[in-house]
């Protein structure tokens, strides 16, 4: 059936095509925020040099609001110091919290709600030593696991398997060192995916708790066809 074919042979090119423009304009959205935050922290270390602040990057513990009220003179509190601080222990103790679930039901204030959330259910797998998630670039790897939380503080060794909770373009060049990758977030069409079939290393995205079950270091081979997850 030639129209029919020509027909899913359009779709596909086309699908194709808007994941790409997607995924481009994620990367200039990001390339945008990168220069709105070399603006910033020059503006945090001029606030740090009028002792305003103690720490230059202590400015994006503030609203823009209050940023741009004090250079202009009008913001409502001088005090950006201890504000920047207060909040810079409440994000430490977010920190602490365990991730909510991916559907939540709220009643009443949402701060209750954040205080009372549990942890994401554990992935389903055949045993301890072996889980499952959506397999979304086919390969088989087997090397040492590197857990990632922050790319901008932490670094992957050319031939580990990243392992992260989520990924977005700013964690490119992470990828490039990335022999697997293993995502706790995420769905075929992910960014994760993305970039791993176009690098063509296998990935395993939507392994719940995976950052908590693979302890960085570990040996752990990743079947990208499969989606299995096992600790060798």
């Amino acid at each position: 059936r030639p129209l029919r074919r020509w027909l899913a042979r359009w779709v596909i090119g086309w699908a194709k095509a808007r994941v790409r423009d997607r995924e481009n304009l994620r990367f200039e959205r990001t390339r945008i925020f990168g220069r709105a935050r070399q603006v910033f922290l020059a503006l945090g270390r001029e606030f740090t040099a009028l002792g305003l602040l103690r720490a230059p990057r202590d400015v994006f513990y503030l609203t823009t609001a209050e940023v741009l009220g004090a250079v202009e003179g009008f913001g409502l509190s001088p005090e950006l110091s201890a504000l920047a601080e207060m909040r810079a222990a409440e994000d430490a103790q977010s920190a602490q919290r365990p991730d909510p679930p991916e559907r939540v039901e709220l009643r009443g204030p949402t701060a209750a709600a954040a205080s009372t959330a549990q942890p994401a259910p554990a992935a389903a797998g055949t045993s301890e030593a072996e889980r499952t998630g959506t397999g979304c670039s086919a390969g088989t790897v087997t090397a040492k696991a590197r857990v990632i939380r922050d790319p901008r503080r932490e670094s992957l060794a050319p031939g580990d398997i990243l392992v992260a909770r989520h990924t977005d373009p700013g964690w490119i060049a992470v990828f490039s060192n990335a022999s697997a990758i293993v995502v706790e977030r995420g769905s075929l069409l992910s960014h994760s995916a993305i970039v791993a079939r176009e690098l063509g290393i296998p990935c395993v995205v939507g392994l719940k708790g995976a950052t908590d079950w693979i302890a960085d270091g570990e040996t752990i081979t990743v079947n990208g066809g499969t989606g299995r997850v096992s600790k060798t």
